[in-house]
């Protein structure tokens, strides 16, 4: 039976007497569920999601429940690898204890699903960002992960290779891999279980309302005039992302006051 993985009270800070980027975060990641951490830009998300990996270690607290086998996808590959696609991962696949058969079959599919340009077999310090960003997608599922992290899914790929890892976080789902993903703005997943990160803590869970994203049509506009009717989960400059559990009565009055409607979803 697949155990929950539990962040204990995590704080990190990266030099002494520094400011705490994670200040006592506690979350439960279970099994079979996509747990969605939503935050602006130097929030700390990416930092939460490394020390979930295990690719980080945090100043204070604890990860339990870590599987063996993690699949990672970082918010941007390493560029400078002067190895190809293919001999990364054939490096990636003997650490993971895989056959070469396997790995040789395992990324010739993924190459084909994400559509690596131009293949596998050219060194990834000579693809584009994108390309070099699929790369970082296939190592982290070459085998089936138990726990499978992903720091903003978007992020320096095509519509038609987000989309590709969005089934294949679907498919881990589906077989019962523990997700924890970062999101921002409207690159927010439908479904899923959403927690908002604010100073260093998880302020709470946001249910499954309707995530709305609303733009400002003047100046002067301010998220503060959301207080008391939708909960902010992102807000940038002259843009803003809502959850709410009355999306017509909030849609009503933003659109009354000028705002412009985005993106909305369940």
């Amino acid at each position: 039976m697949e155990c929950v993985i539990t962040v204990d009270g995590v704080r990190k800070r990266y030099w002494r007497r520094g400011p705490w980027v994670l200040d006592g975060v506690d979350l439960a990641i279970e099994p079979g569920v996509v747990t969605v951490i939503v935050a602006g830009n130097g929030i700390g998300k990416s930092t939460l999601l490394r020390i979930v990996a295990g690719a980080a270690l945090p100043t204070s607290g604890r990860v339990i429940g870590r599987p063996d086998i993690v699949g990672y996808v970082p918010e941007r590959a390493p560029a400078a690898i002067r190895m190809t696609a293919r001999q990364y991962l054939t490096h990636i696949g003997r650490i993971r204890g895989m056959a070469p058969r396997d790995i040789r079959n395992r990324t010739d599919e993924l190459a084909e699903r994400l559509k690596l340009v131009p293949g596998p077999d050219v060194p990834i310090s000579s693809l584009s960002k994108g390309n070099g960003q699929k790369v970082a997608v296939m190592q982290a599922f070459l085998v089936e992960p138990r726990l499978l992290v992903v720091d903003e899914p978007a992020t320096g790929l095509d519509a038609p290779a987000t989309a590709e890892l969005t089934r294949l976080i679907a498919e881990a789902e589906h077989h019962g891999a523990a997700i924890l993903m970062s999101a921002h703005q409207s690159a927010v997943p439908a479904g899923g279980r959403l927690h908002r990160l604010a100073d260093g803590k998880i302020v709470g869970e946001t249910g499954r309302g309707m995530r709305v994203v609303l733009r400002a049509t003047r100046s002067g506009m301010s998220t503060k005039d959301f207080a008391g009717r939708a909960d902010v989960l992102v807000d940038e400059p002259g843009q803003v992302m809502l959850h709410t559990d009355d999306p017509d009565k909030l849609l009503l009055w933003a659109l009354a006051e000028g705002w412009s409607l985005v993106e909305a979803k369940p």
